[in-house]
């Protein structure tokens, strides 16, 4: 009944929070280029947004809604971020490994689409990702049309053999780009498509050009977008199962299941905007494990009672699955390494007219675990349904403790 109501509250608290709006401080730029002042619901997308909600108040309930083709553009003022509407020609085919792994048609995307300005000044550098996370660095210039920098996979069945292939065009196209720049020209045949590395590229030729050029735009760079480490706190409830085995005396029994709260803190660290979806989620977190148990074999009828506080530190890496909303599903996984820091009960009664006396010398102090878990984060509020198994307390060879935890969690990030 209570992983019940558990799960209920919540269902409940996630419906409250999705209810949520970001609003911060934005420009839209208009079809006309005038500016329009107000607010931007900000949502630090990963994959390019479709459409933006915009308010001119905060005090006005009133939402308004822009595509890509509504609008020229937008600015965040904190992050400073920029996006700006092209209409945009761009294959979109899936390129992750089971994908590549099979001829397919191509999919080419002809609309407008809003891409996140990187560079400024005579040639634009911009990013975009699709809807299958797949980035793309697009350029343009006074008199350009927007044009995608094409780096291209694709499963190829040849007769000398078939397999997947790779075709670097934009290395060709950022030489005719820069062509007036010979060391430039060059160094773009070698360039890896990455971020970094055509961010620099497009800054050097653009330095160099513009006092030439007299352009009164002047050169500017997407200041690098720090990715944020989240911390807070978590809490829940574990249900806990001990199925002991083995053939010392600690595994001849049958041992009640118990659950109890289990919570802590923890950090969420991203490792890098290439694997921005990727973290390391270390965890500290307080537990209790506590049972009774009556034994079989030589101490039939015998009870025991167990009982330890643990101090547990969990070293996790998630996955968060990238989505257009503020509701992101991740999976988790890693070990634990819990210390036990009070002996609650390691009792053993042989019979009803004996005294209770000490069940186990020395249990273990040091608990390994290993964790699974499916979660879903909800803009600051993550809910969680989590597996462990350890090895428990156990000193004996011969007695084996395993310990099994199906827990549901909530935590909160600040």
């Amino acid at each position: 009944m209570r992983v019940i109501s558990l799960c209920l509250c919540c269902m409940l608290m996630a419906c409250v929070v999705v209810a949520q709006r970001n609003y911060v401080p934005g420009v839209i730029i208009t079809r006309q280029n005038d500016s329009l002042k107000g607010f931007i619901d900000f949502r630090n997308w990963y994959q390019s947004p479709n459409e933006i909600v915009f308010k001119e108040s905060l005090s006005n309930a009133e939402e308004q809604r822009f595509k890509p083709a509504d609008i020229n553009g937008f600015k965040v003022a904190e992050p400073e971020v920029e996006y700006v509407s092209r209409k945009l020609h761009i294959d979109i085919t899936r390129q992750d490994i089971n994908s590549l792994n099979e001829k397919r048609e191509r999919i080419v995307q002809d609309t407008p689409v809003f891409l996140m300005r990187i560079v400024t000044g005579p040639y634009n550098l911009y990013e975009y990702i699709d809807m299958f996370s797949r980035a793309h660095y697009v350029y343009d210039a006074s008199g350009v049309p927007a044009t995608e920098l094409e780096y291209v996979q694709q499963y190829v069945e040849r007769s000398s053999g078939s397999g997947i292939f790779t075709e670097e065009r934009y290395k060709d196209q950022l030489a005719a780009l820069f062509a007036d720049n010979a060391a430039l020209a060059e160094k773009a045949r070698k360039i890896s498509y990455r971020e970094a590395n055509l961010k620099k590229l497009f800054l050097a030729y653009n330095n160099g050009k513009a006092p030439a050029s007299g352009t009164p735009q002047p050169v500017t760079m997407q200041k690098k977008k720090r990715l944020p480490v989240t911390y807070g706190i978590m809490a829940g409830m574990a249900f806990n199962s001990y199925p002991f085995k083995g053939s010392a005396f600690i595994g001849l029994g049958e041992y009640e299941n118990s659950k109890g709260p289990i919570g802590g803190i923890w950090a969420d660290i991203p490792l890098g905007r290439n694997g921005r979806n990727i973290s390391f989620v270390p965890e500290l977190l307080y537990k209790k494990l506590e049972t009774n148990g009556v034994l079989h074999g030589t101490y039939s009828g015998a009870i025991v009672k167990f009982a330890f506080s643990y101090l547990q530190v969990n070293t996790l890496f998630r996955y968060t699955y990238p989505t257009k909303t503020a509701i992101r599903p991740y999976i988790n996984a890693g070990i634990g390494n819990g210390f036990v820091v009070k002996v609650n009960e390691n009792g053993l009664l042989r019979s009803a007219d004996r005294e209770w006396e000490v069940a186990i010398n020395g249990p273990r102090k040091y608990e390994q675990t290993l964790i699974g878990g499916l979660g879903v984060k909800i803009y600051k509020v993550n809910a969680e349904v989590r597996y462990t198994t350890g090895n428990g307390f156990s000193p004996f060879p011969g007695g084996r403790t395993a310990i099994h935890s199906f827990q549901i969690l909530a935590a909160y990030g600040f």
